[in-house]
């Protein structure tokens, strides 16, 4: 089985995501970051993972640019989708992820999942501090990806 993971991460929380999920599968993937890699051709890969992060309320435009393209290829392969998003309200979880991917791929996927979500102040500059800390209320970095949640998916998809 061959796997391509196709990704974008901002801050690196979709980036761990993904190194976990390579270290649970049980051959090797390929992954590429949607923003700096040049993405190959998906002709020989069975399972496509494509997954990235909530910011200021949705995906990266690149990972939704690049899904929108590729969607009719897509819905020819086994499809996992994951993101990773912080907001407290379980319904605003499920729109972001409703709102991150064409209505055809969530219908086709095999798996999605929200992995949990990290906020790592040090890594954000003065605008995003002052958001995270003013408007989302959180004062002190939290890291909350679930391992469970990725272990899971990559049972459903990678095993």
């Amino acid at each position: 089985m061959n796997t391509i993971i196709i990704y974008a991460s901002k801050h690196g929380t979709a980036k761990k995501s993904v190194e976990r999920l390579e270290e649970k599968a049980s051959a090797s993937i390929h992954s590429f970051h949607v923003k700096v890699d040049k993405i190959p051709s998906l002709e020989g890969y069975d399972t496509v993972i494509i997954g990235g992060s909530i910011y200021l309320g949705k995906v990266q435009k690149e990972l939704m640019k690049y899904t929108n393209d590729h969607l009719d290829e897509l819905l020819t392969k086994k499809v996992g989708l994951f993101l990773c998003a912080g907001h407290p309200d379980e319904q605003q979880l499920g729109k972001e992820l409703h709102d991150a991917f064409p209505e055809a791929l969530l219908n086709h996927a095999t798996v999605k999942e929200i992995f949990g979500h990290e906020f790592d102040l040090s890594k954000l500059n003065f605008i995003e501090k002052f958001i995270v800390k003013k408007i989302v209320g959180i004062t002190e970095s939290q890291f909350a990806l679930s391992e469970e949640k990725i272990d899971n998916f990559a049972e459903q998809l990678l095993i």
